[in-house]
């Protein structure tokens, strides 16, 4: 069983770990049960069951798919600790859950851990705002035989909806509604209800080496049209409780590779953002924060909310622009504190041959700032797109290839391929490129790029239902991949391929329902794929 996967890993295919559970659930007999204690106390199990290994290659296949279940569920809920219940006599699974400090670098500070360790630097910052005695993340480890039953919570929730109020609350209010990315930063004004401005500019946070390049465009923007009766903020990060706490996102890559200031320290500079935006609301008046993901998710409920759909079970949505953003809303507007890095996912154990590429060239499977093989990152947003076309194209379209790099949107730096972004930034425009490809009749190349997109997205609603159990099965997708409809198309072909019972939602101009989307959908300049989420941080803003 291990060793099919291993041949496919070899021959440069994808190894999904959801297939990998599936086999190994079905046909392992040795017990290796995680259970997490999150943030709330509750405990969460994920039993996994192992197979027998033979040999060096099949031990670290295991062993890998093992980090991997655990880095993702960390990456997604967080965690106060983790106990791992196994058979002790099995000397090969004593041996891995032993590892795990090691390989999670818990004893390490921040500074210095990397890999795996990544997503225990977000946890900590989680923890430090969530309980100021500072509880350490601790793995132990114990026999399968004294494991505790636990029930958790099941069936629909009975929260009262709350999303088709919220259109209403902006009148009489002048409202800002932020959506910063990762490529650019776009801004809506509401006054009384009408969409008054709608702006945006384009920059590259991953190259910022100091904190103030980039809350100083936001606060700017902000004073120029000011004051405001609340401001909603959507960014890029993990936030909790109104507060960015991640920090280890490729935007704020410039600030970490800067070894003349503290990183700590800068950091701690963006966390503050929401209270330095408090400068342009009117006495009494609020800036909300949450995660671009969330407020996807935020969004697409308010507008169904307003066409009168169901939401009983909340909405659950993706952003796929620069990275994956992912967005979990609960029916009553609220939204999980958890860190729900998706993004980290390592969702391929395979892929052996892409493996060779430093993570800057667009061919690596490698994540950028944890710098691990298989990472999401990758695979769903714009980078994913680069890495296939990148990959399958000089075989499969040569000519489409060679007109990239002849028109600057690829380019050789050495052996290495990317993206320019200096002196100019070709990263949307090379998106553009091969969706615009993508779109023509007879580029199959370019089209089987966007139906292998549309596979991963299929993986990434098995991994996220094994781990988050979202009672909403639907995914709304966001974003510039899905604003041209023929690739869109090419998405849901590619994910119902793999997962029929998949339904994917487009934030086209079909989501506009509410009276600020609808001005919006009516714009000349601007989409609702490109602003629905700033007018989403409009109605964010709303919330009591």
């Amino acid at each position: 069983m291990v060793n099919t996967f291993l041949r496919k890993a070899a021959v440069g295919e994808s190894v999904y770990i959801t297939d990998v559970r599936e086999a190994f659930q079905a046909r392992g007999t040795r017990p290796f049960h995680i259970h997490v204690t999150l943030y709330d106390r509750a405990v969460r199990v994920f039993p996994l069951t192992l197979p027998e290994t033979s040999g060096e290659a099949e031990a670290g296949f295991v062993a890998e798919y093992v980090h991997a279940c655990i880095y993702n569920i960390l990456s997604a809920l967080g965690a106060l600790g983790v106990d791992i219940y196994l058979d002790r006599r099995d000397s090969g699974s004593l041996e891995l859950a032993e590892g795990l400090d090691r390989v999670f670098q818990t004893d390490r500070p921040k500074e210095e851990r990397s890999g795996y360790g990544a997503c225990l630097n977000v946890n900590e910052r989680v923890m430090s705002a969530l309980f100021p005695e500072r509880r350490r993340f601790v793995f132990r480890i114990l026999d399968v035989k004294d494991e505790p039953r636990i029930s958790e919570p099941s069936g629909i929730s009975q929260e009262q909806t709350i999303f088709a109020q919220l259109p209403g609350r902006t009148a009489g209010k002048k409202l800002l509604g932020m959506d910063v990315g990762g490529t650019d930063v776009k801004l809506v004004v509401s006054v009384d209800g009408q969409l008054s401005r709608c702006w945006e500019f384009d920059w590259n946070p991953a190259s910022f080496t100091r904190a103030e390049e980039l809350t100083g465009p936001l606060l700017k923007a902000a004073e120029e049209n000011g004051p405001f009766d609340a401001i909603g903020l959507c960014f890029p990060d993990v936030v909790i409780q109104n507060r960015i706490v991640g920090g280890e996102t490729p935007k704020t890559q410039g600030m970490r590779r800067n070894s003349q200031l503290d990183y700590e320290e800068q950091f701690a500079k963006i966390t503050a953002l929401t209270h330095a935006l408090m400068e342009f609301v009117v006495p009494g008046g609020k800036v909300r924060c949450v995660n671009d993901g969330p407020m996807a998710s935020f969004t697409a409920a308010v507008e169904r909310g307003a066409a009168g759909e169901d939401l009983s079970k909340g909405f659950f949505a993706h952003t796929l622009g620069t990275d994956l953003g992912t967005g979990w809303v609960r029916p009553d507007g609220s939204i999980p504190d958890i860190p729900l890095e998706v993004y980290s996912f390592i969702i391929d154990l395979g892929s052996y041959p892409q493996r060779k590429f430093d993570p800057e060239d667009i061919r690596s499977v490698y994540s950028s700032n944890s710098l691990l093989p298989g990472a999401l990152q990758k695979y769903g947003g714009q980078s994913g797109v680069f890495r296939l076309a990148a990959w399958n194209l000089p075989q499969k379209a040569p000519a489409v290839f060679q007109e990239a790099i002849d028109r600057g949107l690829l380019r050789w730096e050495g052996e290495r391929l990317v993206v320019p972004t200096r002196p100019t930034d070709m990263r949307k425009e090379a998106l553009e490129f091969f969706m615009e490809k993508a779109a023509q009749p007879g580029q199959e190349a370019c089209q089987d790029i966007f139906r292998e997109m549309g596979e991963y997205q299929a993986v990434v609603w098995r991994e996220t239902n094994f781990i988050l159990r979202p009672e909403a099965e639907d995914r709304g997708l966001f974003g510039r991949l899905v604003k041209r409809p023929a690739c869109f198309r090419l998405i849901q072909e590619g994910a119902v391929r793999r997962e029929p019972g998949l339904r994917l939602l487009a934030a086209d101009s079909s989501l506009a329902n509410t009276p600020l989307m609808k001005q919006l959908d009516a714009h000349p300049d601007y989409a609702v794929a490109q602003f629905a989420q700033a007018v989403g941080a409009v109605y964010y803003a709303c919330l009591e």
